[in-house]
């Protein structure tokens, strides 16, 4: 399931471990990774540009 606010977008899916955390960033994107009893939860956000 994906959700779209603006320039950030949420996705829902399964995962294959019970808990994970990832947090990672680019120029142009950043991403967030929350796994909580085998569901992930994704957050992609756009950079603003400089």
């Amino acid at each position: 399931m994906k959700l779209q606010f603006g320039q950030s977008q949420l996705v829902l899916e399964l995962s294959d471990t019970p808990f994970a955390w990832f947090h990672g960033e680019t120029e142009r994107m950043s991403l967030t990774s929350l796994s909580l009893l085998f569901v992930q939860f994704s957050l992609f956000a756009r950079q603003p540009a400089a």
